[in-house]
């Protein structure tokens, strides 16, 4: 069985290695190697780059991304939504690359207090930890009660490392519960 780390390293692997599309800013005459071959693009062309080579042309200004990114406004809303309007037995969906996301934006957000320090940018930086905090906590005891009653029917509203929680808990709550019921049923199988 893989370890839990392990899993997540997979995750993590599979957001960056994922394709997403670009739309090409700046003419690529000499061509960007990609899985398909060497691609050569005019400005105004829409490419399918892995995330990791977006990324990277994307800080070069090479391109922009099509694929939306998390500010700190929509962490708000979902820490909202969470804490305040669901229910201790719903969740709310997140994306599906909400923690990956939410870890780009910390990056970007500690980039900028780096090269520009400024009291809003560390405001906003310790907002973000805060919420998200309170937000993954709220999330973990709901994925809890998931786990502890056995409603699998909310598992499409997890993100993919809450699948890997909910899972393992479910496998270890299940367990354990069939441990403590085994001296009843083996004194039954040996009665007649």
């Amino acid at each position: 069985m893989i370890d839990v780390n392990s899993r997540l390293n997979l995750i993590v692997a599979d957001y960056w290695l994922r394709m997403v599309r670009v739309v090409v800013t700046e003419p690529l005459e000499e061509g960007i190697p990609t899985p398909a071959g060497v691609v050569r693009a005019r400005r105004g062309d829409e490419l399918e780059l892995p995330r990791w080579q977006a990324r990277m042309l994307a800080g070069r200004g090479v391109v922009t991304l099509k694929d939306k990114d998390i500010d700190i406004d929509t962490i708000n809303m979902y820490h909202y939504k969470e804490k305040k309007r669901s229910a201790a037995n719903q969740i709310t969906s997140l994306p599906h690359d909400f923690y990956l996301k939410v870890a780009e934006l910390v990056e970007k957000l500690d980039a900028l207090i780096r090269e520009r320090p400024s009291h809003i940018f560390i405001r906003d930086r310790e907002i973000l930890e805060k919420n998200l905090a309170e937000l993954a906590e709220a999330r973990l005891a709901k994925i809890i009660r998931l786990a502890t009653t056995g409603e699998g029917g909310l598992r499409d509203r997890l993100t993919p490392e809450e699948t890997i929680v909910y899972d393992i808990l479910h496998d270890v709550i299940s367990s354990w519960r069939e441990y403590v019921k085994r001296p009843f049923t083996s004194s039954e199988s040996g009665k007649g």
